[in-house]
């Protein structure tokens, strides 16, 4: 059953562009090995967009990112930092309702192993 969850932490998702180029495969590992999340889904998109005052296509991969809303800051601070994009894009989606067993693992899974 899907509702307003009553776990807390709750869920966030998380988009972030990615060159395509790139081994984005390497870095998602890296960011679900290090508990930042419990998912992410990766989807080729070709992204049309102003940059310095040109329009630019480039191929891309969108990464969905399913994380708890405590651990999204910590998130956003790796990929600010290691993302190769001068200006990456970060967008944080806080979702309240979520089935509780589905939130529960994304809890479980971004808990830090004792």
């Amino acid at each position: 059953m899907t509702r307003t969850n009553t776990l807390e932490p709750s869920l966030s998702i998380v988009l972030v562009t990615y060159p395509v180029e790139s081994d984005y495969l390497a870095w998602c590992r890296s960011i679900i090995n290090r508990r930042l999340a419990a998912c992410v889904n990766i989807v080729k998109v070709n992204s049309i967009y102003w940059w310095k005052e040109n329009i630019e296509e480039s191929d891309e991969v969108l990464l969905i990112f399913k994380t708890t809303r405590d651990k999204a800051e910590s998130l956003k601070e790796v990929v600010m930092r290691e993302h190769p994009y001068e200006v990456p894009e970060f967008i944080e989606i806080e979702a309240d309702k979520v089935g509780e067993a589905y939130l529960k693992w994304v809890i479980d899974s971004t808990r830090e192993k004792k």
